[in-house]
Order: structure tokens, then C-alpha cells, then sequence
């Protein structure tokens, strides 16, 4: 998987699109890039918010 496809699957990570695999394959590599200075917060907390609905099961309170 390229960057470009990657960063289009972590901006939407909950689109059911994508697969578990292809969500967790974008999320290693952008999280493997040197700097993050084009990745939003707004996508980064999308990415956390969807890693922790993977583990544990919790009603989201837009927090």
C-alpha cells in the first residue's frame, strides 16, 4: 500500500469501504512516517476513537 492510499484510509477510518487489515496496514504506515505535520488531529483522534472501539466495547460520548 502506498502513503497516498493509506492516508486516504486513515482520514476515513470508519468507512466500511475498508477492511480490519487495510485500516490496521494505513494506520502502521502512517504511523511509521517521520513527521505527521499534514495529519490532522481531528484524523489522528478518529484513529484513536477507532483502536479503542477495537478493544473494548464503550458508548462513544464525543468526547
Amino acid at each position: 500500500m502506498n502513503h497516498g492510499k493509506a492516508a486516504a484510509i486513515f482520514y476515513n477510518i470508519n468507512s466500511p469501504e475498508y477492511t480490519d487489515e487495510e485500516k490496521g496496514t494505513a494506520i502502521k504506515i502512517i504511523a511509521g512516517m517521520e513527521t505527521h505535520n499534514g495529519v490532522t488531529k481531528a484524523a489522528m483522534l478518529g484513529v484513536i476513537r477507532y483502536l479503542w472501539n477495537m478493544i473494548f466495547q464503550m458508548e462513544d460520548d464525543g468526547k
